[in-house]
């Protein structure tokens, strides 16, 4: 384990570097192809540091399964039931809260204006995203008809980076999900549930930009 690794290889061999990457504020999933290194660089940290954390014991992983080394058809399998039909719930769920909290607080300050029409937008996109994986990428992957999932990749690589741009968006929509101090016991769940999203939605693009799309690219070669 080095600094010179990039942020996609250290959460794929080592599962708990996720929680601390994200405690850090490290963009493991679209900026996974950065170095340890070049991300702590730009946040001021210092490598040795985060990489001790890693390595702690406390930062292992619920998730302790070696993706990378199980079958793709397993780990499609894994996606689905892990994150697509969990991800459409809570998006419903979150779009209900925002629109109660927007509600209630409407004149105060720090209420999260236009929050609720935003999650409709991260709604609308992911379920168009969630569809084309599940209709096209996916079935081409565990038909073995890897040659053929190139473009399809590449489309859901981009939309993965909007993704993470909505999810910069949400964050400065919420000042980084800091509850001020009148927030109800609605308001501070909607944000601990943003904030859970935000980590799931990485945990997601991680397994696919990382793992899974890499994979599927060179057994396509093959």
């Amino acid at each position: 384990m080095t600094s010179t690794q990039t942020l996609g290889e250290l959460v794929t061999r080592y599962p708990g570097a996720a929680k601390v990457f994200y405690n850090h504020g490290l963009d493991y999933c679209c900026g996974g192809a950065q170095t340890l290194d070049e991300a702590c660089r730009e946040k001021s940290l210092d490598p040795d540091q985060v990489l001790a954390e890693v390595q702690a014991p406390e930062a292992g992983s619920s998730d302790q399964v070696r993706w990378e080394e199980q079958p793709l058809g397993d780990l499609v399998d894994h996606i689905l039931s892990r994150y697509h039909a969990p991800l459409r719930e809570e998006l419903a769920r979150l779009i209900d809260l925002a629109a109660k909290v927007e509600q209630a607080h409407a004149g105060k300050p720090d209420c999260p204006r236009g929050l609720k029409q935003h999650l409709i937008g991260i709604a609308e996109a992911v379920e168009s995203h969630l569809a084309k994986e599940e209709q096209i990428l996916f079935p081409l992957i565990k038909a073995g008809q890897t040659q053929g999932a190139a473009n399809p990749i590449r489309v859901m690589v981009h939309e993965h980076e909007s993704h993470g741009e909505n999810l910069g968006k949400t964050r400065t929509m919420t000042g980084d999900f800091h509850l001020p101090a009148e927030a109800c016991t609605t308001w501070a769940e909607l944000y601990r549930s943003l904030q859970r999203l935000e980590k799931d939605l990485m945990d997601h693009i991680h397994l696919e930009n990382n793992i899974l799309f890499p994979r599927v690219l060179n057994a396509g070669q093959g």
